[in-house]
């Protein structure tokens, strides 16, 4: 009768520490850092665009970045193809001289420029590229 109590004991803390672990798992979203992720503003007063769109791609067994930085204007800026170096959720990559380094979140994209100057891109769908 004691085996039977030890072997159903055992069970139990095996069936509780398995729910919490999945438990655990299941409540914190998966991060890929390969998306698109923009903060495009249209000014009131002036109707430029401004802001960026990232989209990183997986390709050629490392990533790369398609950057677009506007800064007042009235149209899309030039697209800027260059290669970003992905480590988990981190992600840097440089667009003439101005280099980015970031964090990809469930919600977007966490970027600093060389200055330290913050700025959040959210997450888009990846069907927005195209639009």
């Amino acid at each position: 009768m004691k085996l039977t109590i030890r072997i159903a004991l055992l069970c139990l803390v095996a069936v509780v520490g398995l729910s919490v672990a999945i438990t655990k798992n299941f409540g914190q979203p998966i991060v890929t850092v390969p998306g698109v992720y923009e903060n495009f503003t249209v000014g009131k007063d002036s109707g430029d665009l401004e802001g960026m769109r990232v989209v990183i791609v997986p390709a050629g067994g490392g990533h790369y970045a398609i950057v677009q930085i506007a800064q007042g204007g009235a149209e899309d800026p030039k697209p800027e193809f260059v290669p970003a170096e992905v480590k988990g959720k981190s992600v840097s990559f440089s667009v003439g001289d101005e280099k980015f380094t970031g964090t990809a979140t469930a919600a977007g994209l966490n970027l600093k420029n060389a200055a330290g100057e913050p700025q959040v891109l959210k997450r888009k769908a990846c069907t927005a590229y195209f639009r």
